[in-house]
């Protein structure tokens, strides 16, 4: 069961991103035994009418468990964006470069033309639809990110391996 919070929360208010934490870490039955809290006391937390506010720690125990909502209203707050990074050194990281810049490209594509007015779409979006867009984007600005990242490090000399990782040697110099 996931959180589906009842109340209409403004996309990127604090309770906004709590109840879009709390719906990406499980919902609220997992929110209340990962921070040992009653469900009355998670709702009021994502409440817009509540005082209650979740404190730093509970934000980081729920962000461990894999919701990254709080860190990409954080990033953005700051004027960046929130790069998850990927663990799998054994990936083929130019196989992975080159669908993702096709993927990264068809989607976007898809995204602007949603916005502009044309013969497949009024170029009017809703709320619920921003935001699904929103989500999109971002995790392809993400992926473009982490490629420019890894594409800039190799045209600095920086060696890298396929995964992205510099290459360092025994003495632990790159």
């Amino acid at each position: 069961m996931s959180f589906n919070p009842v109340k209409v929360r403004r996309y990127g208010e604090p309770k906004e991103v709590v109840a879009r934490v709390f719906e990406e870490a499980g919902g609220i039955p997992t929110v209340m035994e990962l921070l040992d809290l009653s469900r009355t006391r998670v709702y009021a937390l994502a409440d817009p009418d509540s005082t209650n506010e979740i404190s730093y720690a509970r934000i980081a125990k729920l962000t461990e468990s894999g919701a990254t909502a709080a860190a990409q209203h954080l990033a953005a707050l700051a004027g960046g964006l929130f790069l998850p990074i990927e663990k799998a050194d054994d990936a083929n990281w130019l196989a992975l470069a080159g669908e993702a810049s096709r993927r990264n490209a068809r989607n976007i594509s898809a995204i602007m033309e949603s916005l502009s007015e044309t013969e497949k779409s009024p170029g009017r979006i809703d709320q619920d639809e921003a935001r699904d867009i929103l989500k999109v984007l971002d995790e392809q600005l993400g992926v473009l990110a982490i490629q420019r990242a890894k594409l800039a490090a190799i045209a600095s000399g920086e060696a890298v391996d396929m995964a992205g990782h510099p290459v360092v040697d025994e003495n632990g110099a790159a």
